[in-house]
């Protein structure tokens, strides 16, 4: 249990501080040659409690999920097959639905899949490192 609970305040702040990087950072500039797509920043910001929320469950059942499956084996590697899976079931997925109905263009979609797809293996990484058994803690 103290394992679940240090795995999914440490992929909180993984997820919070990589969005903030790829969206507020990378790219902003895409967001603002893009503004028509979007809420007003006020109205964002008004909402800011939902995104925050979103990422409590997103990464509270990410965690409960690989808890369920993990094995013994190097956690490495396991990390980072759970971020892959995690990108095509959330990134991809959000990704090229949002596409579909926000008109943006298509590099933006391709920046969202390459950000956050990454974000999702450093996220499986971490995972992976804090929950990891006993026994293939030496391996």
């Amino acid at each position: 249990m103290k394992k679940t609970i240090i795995a999914i305040v440490a992929g909180f702040l993984v997820q919070l501080v990589g969005l903030v990087v790829i969206h507020s950072v990378w790219l902003k500039q895409d967001y603002l040659d893009t503004a028509y797509a979007w809420r007003p920043a006020a109205d964002q910001i008004a909402r800011l409690w939902a995104m925050l929320l979103s990422i409590v469950f997103y990464v509270v059942g990410a965690v409960l999920i690989y808890i369920r499956g993990v094995e013994a084996r190097h956690w490495v590697g396991q990390g980072i097959r759970f971020g892959i899976l995690m990108a095509l079931v959330s990134v991809i997925y959000g990704s090229l639905s949002g596409w579909v109905i926000l008109p943006v263009p298509h590099m933006l979609v391709v920046k969202w899949m390459a950000g956050e797809g990454l974000l999702s293996v450093v996220f499986g990484l971490v995972v992976a490192g804090i929950c990891q058994p006993r026994e293939a803690a030496g391996h």
